[in-house]
Formats: C-alpha cells, sequence, structure tokens
C-alpha cells in the first residue's frame, strides 16, 4: 500500500443517493492534488476488462522495449489523456496546451490498478444498495494521519457524515477506535471495539461528550459455542460488572446480586467479564 501513499492515492467506499433516495455504494479513488488526475483516471476504470487492458498494453511495451503507437492505444477521456513513452504512462491535462501533470513509470502505474482491482473486488461491491442512512466509514492505514484525511474527505464530498477508523492488532485480537464526524466536523463521540479472532466483537465502548458532559458505556458480549446463544455485559463507572441486559421486558436486566443465582460460577469461569478492561 505504500505506493499510494508515494502518489496521495487513498480508495473509499461511499453512500450515494439518488433522485427517489436510492443509496448505493459508489467505489471512488481520490487523488489528493488540486485536480485529482488519478482519482479521476480509474475510477473511469471498474471493470476487469478495461483495467486488464491496460496493463496487458504496458506488458506489450515492456516486451518489446519501446513504445508503438500501432500496437497500443493512448486513453483520451473528458479531462485527461494518458500517453505511453518507451517507459511510463504521462499524464496530461485536456486543453489546448496539452497541460502536463505527471509521469508515472510503468511498475509503479501496474501496482496502482492492481490493487484499484482488488478494491473493487472487496465487499461492498461498486452499485450494492445500502441503507441510504448508511454512514460513510474509512478505515485509516497506518501511515495516514486523521487531519490530513479528514481534511481530503471534506474537500472531496463537502459536509457529510462519517466516520475514521483506526485498526490495531494485539495478539489474537483486533481493536478498532472509531471518531464520528457530522458535516464533517468532529462531533466527539469515539466508539472501541475488540473482536476477537472469529471476527466476533467481545468489548465495546462507547463516549459520547456534550455540553461539558460526557457519558460513556462499556459492553462486553459473551457467546456460547455450545448453546450458541450470546448474551450483553454491562460496567458501572468504577468499571465493575454491573449486569446482563435481558430479553425479558418485565424485568431486563439480571444485576450482578442475582448472577449467582441464576448464571452460577459464570464469573469464576469466565474471568474476562468480571471487569472492564479491554484486554482478555
Amino acid at each position: 500500500m505504500q505506493i499510494l501513499e508515494k502518489y496521495k492515492l487513498f480508495f473509499v467506499d461511499r453512500p450515494f443517493t439518488f433522485p427517489g433516495d436510492k443509496t448505493v455504494n459508489m467505489k471512488t479513488a481520490i487523488h489528493r492534488v488540486d485536480n485529482d488526475f488519478l482519482g479521476y483516471f480509474l475510477s473511469r476504470f471498474k471493470d476487469d476488462d478495461s483495467i486488464d487492458e491496460i496493463v496487458s498494453e504496458i506488458d506489450f511495451i515492456i516486451s518489446e522495449g519501446f513504445y508503438d503507437p500501432e500496437y497500443c492505444m493512448e486513453t483520451y477521456l473528458d479531462f485527461l489523456t494518458m500517453r505511453y513513452t518507451d517507459t511510463s504512462a504521462l499524464f496530461e491535462d485536456i486543453d489546448p496546451e496539452q497541460t502536463y501533470l505527471q509521469e508515472i513509470p510503468f511498475s509503479d502505474l501496474k501496482e496502482i490498478l492492481f490493487l484499484w482491482k482488488a478494491f473493487l473486488h472487496a465487499a461492498p461491491f461498486d452499485n450494492t444498495i445500502v441503507d441510504k442512512y448508511s454512514e460513510f466509514q474509512y478505515y485509516l492505514k497506518e501511515y495516514e494521519s486523521e487531519e490530513e484525511i479528514v481534511s481530503a474527505l471534506v474537500k472531496t464530498f463537502h459536509e457529510i457524515d462519517f466516520s475514521l477508523i483506526r485498526t490495531e492488532n494485539i495478539g489474537e485480537y483486533r481493536k478498532e477506535f472509531s471518531k464520528a464526524y457530522s458535516n464533517g466536523k468532529n462531533d466527539e463521540f469515539y466508539l472501541t471495539s475488540l473482536y476477537d479472532n472469529n471476527d466476533r466483537m467481545i468489548y465495546e465502548k462507547e463516549e459520547n461528550y456534550f455540553n461539558g458532559g460526557s457519558e460513556i458505556i462499556i459492553r462486553k458480549y459473551y457467546f456460547d459455542e455450545q448453546l450458541q446463544y450470546s448474551v450483553e455485559l454491562l460496567y458501572d463507572d468504577r468499571g465493575e460488572f454491573s449486569a446482563i441486559e435481558h430479553c425479558n421486558a418485565e424485568n431486563p436486566y439480571i444485576h450482578a446480586s442475582d448472577m449467582d443465582v441464576i448464571y452460577p460460577g459464570f464469573l469464576s469461569k469466565n474471568p474476562y467479564y468480571k471487569n472492564s478492561d479491554i484486554i482478555p
């Protein structure tokens, strides 16, 4: 992925609502430069055949050792031209003077195209129908700063709601920290989650700051493999186990004081659930 950092590129899934409230996922390439020319270029090629054709032409030029315009077609788009040289692809703006933008070596362009193709094949797929209220989520790469990505997203999509998610592997667990933005501004809502090696969430912490106050809610999730059922455990302000959320509407919680009666030995057999510590 370092090649994307080198060229200031990132790929995103973004819900897009058409007139009539039909919302679909759009695979989008974003180039963090003023004219976004690589983002525009990649976003015009979203099928395997067109991507493979460009790669095949590059491979042919490399094998021949020079560019022969008789066998390889240059690409002309509404606002952009991609011309081949013997060793690279030359991007130019379509205007009377054919303004030079950037020259990219074949090896770099091929790597970018392969990453773009892989992204197109990753769920959710392009034009997948999504809930029109779906929140746009962007997973930060290790080398990306939150400030840089927020600036790029707001500049590209304007006042949208989105979350930035930072992922960290801790042993066999995956930790995710999510920061929410409303209309492009941080609304001070944070979500920390921990997933086990079955990709099942076992820990969740919500932090909501507003009007000088704060609310923090910590939940843990227990899943019984044998009986195939799950329970949600809640914790108080001191980080101590408080209650299990119960499905019974008349008695929605099983409190800590009743645990040994209803679930004898549960906490002693499962010490992770005794307190709100994130790591088992």
